[in-house]
């Protein structure tokens, strides 16, 4: 065996923080490399194995030979046990993992560490959600900046711990949602009072954290830039989303969100997991299942032997 290398799951958008913030989940893409070979050979478990490419056309071996490529470096192929615990198109993140993943791969063949600067240069080639690669790289809250430089593109990244006062809930829909489709049902313009609208609530979530004022999240995460356009597309988002305006029925429910471009929603609450989860299920007509997850603070593991 060469290397262990473990990547959260993530949560992105946050509500009004679109494409700006994530959150990293503790629901892993786990990657064992297990010896070297002339290409890659994928052996997957767990979460849509049966839908994953096994050579190499798989997206870890492709990001693993692009990044050897820019380098001007040879690394052949690996045999690569992976097991992933995160739903494919729920919007948890699961390229941004594997794309994590794939640029480990490439350290762990190549014997070359890269920056955190030199690896989200490289994952922006293959997907431009900051907001997703950043907590899978770093773990925590992480607020992501696209910053150009030349023909190349990095993040300016800020994270912080997430509060454990706060807890996860995670009801995630047996329905797949691409995130191009979610994509292309915003519009190309908003009116100016909406964006000032998503302008305040982003601000205000960092500011509730840094404050402590988690009474204020319900308020952080409501959004007029995405939700609103989103929600439509797939049955009993917008009823999920209508729990906002309803949290004083629901003990310790402080908000609910789209989790990336869902289907997956994503519930914060101080208690009563439980029966916000069962709340949410009975929206999507019980069609979906529900998870209380915490947060990874750590990020993307990788561990050479």
């Amino acid at each position: 065996m060469i290397a262990e290398i473990t990547v959260p799951a993530s949560t992105s958008n946050l509500g009004a923080s679109f494409d700006s913030c994530g959150l990293a989940l503790a629901l892993y893409l786990r990657v064992t490399v297990e010896g070297r070979s002339a290409e890659f050979e994928i052996d997957p478990a767990g979460e849509g194995a049966a839908a994953v490419a096994r050579g190499e056309t798989n997206l870890i071996a492709r990001v693993a030979r692009f990044v050897a490529g820019r380098r001007g470096r040879e690394v052949g192929g690996a045999r690569l046990r992976v097991d992933n615990q995160i739903p494919l198109a729920r919007g948890l993140g699961s390229s941004s993992a594997a794309i994590i993943a794939g640029i480990s791969v490439y350290e762990a063949l190549s014997g070359e560490r890269l920056s955190a600067e030199e690896i989200f240069g490289d994952a922006l080639h293959f997907e431009g959600h900051g907001d997703n690669l950043a907590p899978s790289l770093l773990g925590g809250l992480v607020v992501a900046c696209v910053v150009e430089r030349g023909e190349r593109q990095s993040l300016l990244t800020v994270k912080r711990p997430w509060p454990e006062a706060v807890k996860v809930v995670l009801v995630i829909p047996e329905l797949e949602l691409e995130t191009a489709r979610m994509r292309a049902a915003l519009p190309p313009a908003v009116p100016l009072k909406d964006a000032v609208f998503n302008v305040q609530r982003a601000a205000l979530l960092q500011a509730a954290l840094a404050a402590g004022r988690h009474d204020l999240l319900g308020e952080a995460l409501r959004d007029r830039l995405h939700q609103p356009y989103r929600a439509p597309l797939a049955p009993g988002l917008a009823e999920v989303l209508a729990l906002n305006e309803e949290a004083d029925r629901h003990p310790g429910l402080l908000g609910v969100a789209i989790s990336g471009a869902g289907s997956t929603m994503i519930a914060f609450a101080t208690e009563n997991c439980g029966g916000i989860a069962a709340a949410m299920r009975a929206r999507l007509g019980g069609r979906a299942r529900a998870l209380e997850v915490v947060v990874d603070n750590s990020g993307r593991a990788l561990n050479l032997f």
